[in-house]
């Protein structure tokens, strides 16, 4: 993050404090000053600022007397509401969220149409919907994830259709920061996020900060060439990591199969996966071909990256789970160099509901309502 002025230092330091909280395990100053690295006297000001604006608290039971031990905080709940929304192909899903992120209400509505002026009316209607669920609840803001290709079409008209701020941003960048905040990779400073789903992306966090890129698209793994003149990609180019380890491509090795549910992604890849729980040998081998290509992408990424930790995320990884770790794993292992291999862990993400719409939250909240 390039830190133009001290306003952009103190921010970044709210931020930090705000998310130290997110476990859900009150803390003291002294403890947030030696995780943070920063003085107790910096730490204290941006407590008593964070205190102030109705963000923090002293925790239940905090010891306030007696030799004034330290006073333990944790963070408010209820406060300001925020939305986060995940645009998909086929649907989107709004979520709404007090400041301490617990989530109050959950909207889904099918993607009828995928013209923008048609995609703004679904997002505002989970919106309406979600704030009805909590009485017309006011919110301070609202993140809404979105595919890189529409999000130049889309955000005008969003924009101008709501009188809160609007945050947007990519749902691989969300799902990152949902799994550093809340999930497996909590707490962990150099992490890929693989997520496998229809399109197939890699979040990175390097050194304990999301890493976005000159123009944000950093992490487009999905398009980087595995085969040079290879199989056609979506993007219209030819050999991309994605042709070879996203759900389409796993429909075409088992076209043919009996696990093939014609048209329907979702439950072909459910009945492949309870297929290779159960031992089916076909199933197998079919997982040991769609582990090959994606354990030699994600090896050329560990020896570039040098991550402590490998999170498998996205609907095709929670549908296949363990089983798919681990017949990725000795492929990575094969085309890797042997250091950052054995530096990096292999998890299964903890697929945390929805990922993009809790990230989406968790971005707009600290956008708008931290400065």
């Amino acid at each position: 993050m390039r830190l133009k002025h001290s306003g952009d230092l103190r921010r970044a330091h709210r931020v930090e404090v705000v998310r130290s909280f997110y476990g859900g395990e009150p803390r003291t100053r002294l403890e947030l000053a030696n995780q943070l690295g920063l003085s107790v006297a910096t730490i204290g000001t941006i407590v008593g600022e964070l205190t102030k604006a109705g963000f923090l608290k002293e925790a239940a039971g905090a010891r306030t007397g007696g030799g004034r031990p330290a006073t333990q905080l944790t963070l408010r709940g209820g406060g300001s509401l925020v939305v986060g929304v995940d645009v998909a192909e086929t649907y989107v899903t709004a979520e709404l969220f007090d400041q301490a992120m617990a989530r109050l209400a959950r909207k889904r509505v099918p993607v009828l149409e995928n013209a923008p002026e048609a995609v703004v009316e679904h997002v505002l209607a989970a919106v309406a919907a979600v704030r009805r669920q909590v009485y017309e609840a006011p919110v301070s803001a609202i993140g809404v994830s979105l595919p890189g290709q529409v999000e130049a079409r889309l955000r005008p008209l969003l924009e101008r259709r709501w009188d809160v701020p609007v945050l947007l941003d990519n749902p691989l960048k969300a799902i990152t920061l949902a799994e550093q905040m809340f999930g497996a990779a909590r707490d962990q400073d150099d992490v890929i996020v693989v997520n496998l789903g229809t399109g197939v992306g890699l979040g990175v966090v390097a050194g304990g900060r999301l890493l976005r890129g000159a123009t944000n698209n950093a992490g487009e793994w999905g398009h980087t060439v595995l085969e040079a003149g290879g199989q056609p990609c979506r993007c219209g180019g030819r050999g991309c990591v994605e042709a070879y380890v996203g759900a389409g491509a796993l429909m075409r090795l088992l076209e043919g199969s009996p696990f093939l549910v014609s048209g329907d992604q979702d439950a072909t890849v459910a009945r492949l996966a309870e297929a290779v729980r159960l031992g089916d040998s076909a199933a197998l081998e079919t997982l040991t071909r769609f582990a090959r290509p994606l354990g030699l992408a994600l090896a050329n990424a560990v020896n570039m990256l040098n991550p402590e930790l490998i999170v498998f995320g996205g609907w095709v990884s929670a549908a296949l789970g363990e089983p798919l770790v681990s017949a990725v794993t000795p492929v990575i292992k094969e085309y890797a160099l042997a250091t950052p291999f054995e530096a990096a862990t292999a998890v299964l993400g903890r697929h945390l509901d929805n990922p993009v719409s809790l990230g989406m939250a968790v971005l707009a909240f600290e956008t708008h309502l931290l400065d």
